[in-house]
């Protein structure tokens, strides 16, 4: 139970979180790039899947992106 998110990717350039959104929204995946600071210095590009609300989407996903070698991080919604 839960709300999740996959992050697929995280980049210093917005243009490659752009070309990674692209390539995953070309497999159908609902997506968006979340930009944070880090430290008020150094600003990061996260790629972001989902948001899912139950286990058998959120497999799926997972299983797309794996199939074309994109490693994903699972991340629970606080709230």
């Amino acid at each position: 139970p839960g709300t999740y998110l996959l992050q697929a990717g995280s980049f210093k350039s917005a243009e490659q979180a752009d070309q990674l959104k692209a390539r995953l929204a070309m497999l159908g995946l609902e997506t968006h790039v979340q930009t944070v600071s880090i430290n008020e210095s150094e600003t990061w590009h996260r790629v972001r899947v989902g948001p899912f609300h139950d286990l058998r989407s959120l497999n799926r996903a997972r299983a797309r992106l794996r199939e074309h070698d994109v490693e994903a991080i699972l991340l629970k919604v606080k709230g």
